[in-house]
């Protein structure tokens, strides 16, 4: 049977898991990044055709063609693997995804920053901005941050030599037509004249950009702060949560016990029936039709309130609890009450605990575990769907049990005999659509009920 992930991580499982997370929102936030700055390549293009750029054709369609491929790599890496098997990690949650988006970002910022003019260096603070969306990764920050320093210079010198002619840096030496040839840039390109776009152009933008580096940084690291900070109170949330759990299933059990000790069969019984509800639960979880209800939070429920579906019966007297014969009508009748006052011992032992929904399985079990599908059974006379699903699950957990155990009123009978007889009452006693997914489980059911009555 499937476990409930839900409480049953450790601490660092937890930690590991809201890291991938945080990890895998900042993917898809980046990779729709990516595909703005595929789109504003191609852009830039269209705009230099159109000669609000002037930047030569033989270096813009090359640079920006390159540039919309590295901006959609990520992108198309991110829409053709969207769709993964199960039990695969998705690719949004890997870590080389994260290192390809950062790699793309810098890769296409630096076409973009020396086919354009000077200006376009601003697109250097792009990787660093991407960079800092992954607040538990300093260490790429960093590295990031330092490719950037050393990419704003390469930028405003590749602008100079291949970008749009900008008159602050040809003053006047060349036409415009003259400094489209790289060889006419490259004569002009004095050590006077790099000094000064170093300190006028060069340094400005280098400070502009480790300005945007330590706003991002600062931003990033009070984000993992709060990170950090959500992970510690969702590890407290969870250990508080397996403490309630812990003792909720010692209380269960010690009320198991105290019916033990009044009847053993029926003690035995307890432990037996949460075995077949976990089966059917969790055979009904692969169903089309329960799938979406029977969740591992429902079933570790329903497996975990089974046990309680007698507690009703500590009210009932021994001369009746076990009596080898059959009971009187009488009899019968009182023995009936133990499901509404299941019911209500249940509610008022368990107040104190929060979890409303585990309560109200519980009690559903308990009172309704004995109502039948054509409305012939009891406390209510419930009829059909009325039936919670729970208790329409431990019936048939209830009475499969029933007849394959000893009791002081009768022999046991063979599996296979009991699952034909509860078959025969499917539409009447059973939810048919349960006794269908139980006829796939079968084999299941006789290998446990054998391996519980041996």
């Amino acid at each position: 049977m499937r476990e409930n992930a839900v409480g049953r991580k450790d601490n660092k499982g937890t930690r590991e898991t809201i890291r991938v997370m945080s990890d895998a929102n900042a993917n898809l936030f980046n990779v729709k990044c990516m595909a703005m700055l595929s789109a504003l390549a191609v852009l830039t293009e269209i705009l230099n055709e159109l000669g609000l750029f002037k930047v030569n054709r033989a270096v813009m369609i090359p640079a920006m063609s390159i540039a919309f491929s590295i901006f959609i790599l990520p992108v198309a890496v991110y829409l053709f693997t969207r769709k993964t098997k199960e039990g695969e990690t998705p690719v949004i949650e890997r870590a080389w995804f994260r290192k390809l988006i950062i790699i793309c970002g810098f890769a296409g910022a630096v076409m973009i920053c020396v086919s354009l003019s000077f200006h376009a260096v601003v697109f250097m603070a792009v990787p660093i901005l991407i960079a800092a969306q992954y607040g538990n990764h300093d260490r790429w920050f960093v590295w990031v941050l330092i490719a950037s320093l050393i990419l704003v210079p390469v930028g405003v010198y590749g602008s100079f030599f291949f970008g749009a002619p900008d008159r602050n840096f040809i003053k006047g030496a060349l036409t415009d037509e003259e400094a489209m040839i790289f060889a006419n840039r490259l004569k002009i390109a004095t050590p006077q004249r790099m000094f000064e776009i170093f300190l006028h152009y060069v340094l400005p933008r280098l400070f502009g950009v480790t300005a945007v580096a330590f706003l991002a940084g600062g931003i990033s690291r009070r984000n993992s702060k709060m990170s950090e900070k959500q992970i510690e109170l969702t590890e407290q949330v969870i250990e508080e949560m397996d403490r309630h759990r812990e003792m909720q299933t010692r209380v269960i059990e010690l009320l198991a016990n105290v019916i033990e000790t009044r009847d053993v069969s029926t003690g035995m019984h307890i432990i037996h029936t949460k075995r077949y509800v976990g089966l059917i639960s969790d055979a009904m979880s692969r169903d089309d039709k329960y799938k979406d209800i029977m969740t591992d939070v429902t079933i570790e429920r329903m497996t975990s309130a089974a046990p309680l579906h007698d507690v009703g019966k500590i009210i009932v007297p021994d001369t009746i609890l076990l009596k080898p014969g059959r009971l009187t009508e009488e009899e019968f009748e009182k023995m009936k009450t133990h499901t509404s006052a299941g019911g209500k011992l249940i509610r008022d032992f368990f107040s104190g605990i929060d979890d409303e929904a585990f309560l109200k399985t519980a009690e559903e079990i308990a009172v309704a575990h004995h109502e039948k599908w054509d409305g012939s059974g009891y406390p209510c006379g419930l009829k059909g769907e009325e039936i919670p699903l729970s208790a329409r699950v431990m019936a048939v957990a209830d009475v499969f049990d029933a007849l394959v155990s000893v009791r002081v009123y009768k022999d046991s009978i063979a599996p296979e005999d009991a699952l034909a007889i509860i078959y025969s009452e499917s539409g009447t006693h059973f939810d048919p659509d349960i006794i269908r997914i139980v006829r796939t489980i079968e084999r299941d059911m006789i290998a446990v009920a054998n391996s519980l009555t041996e």
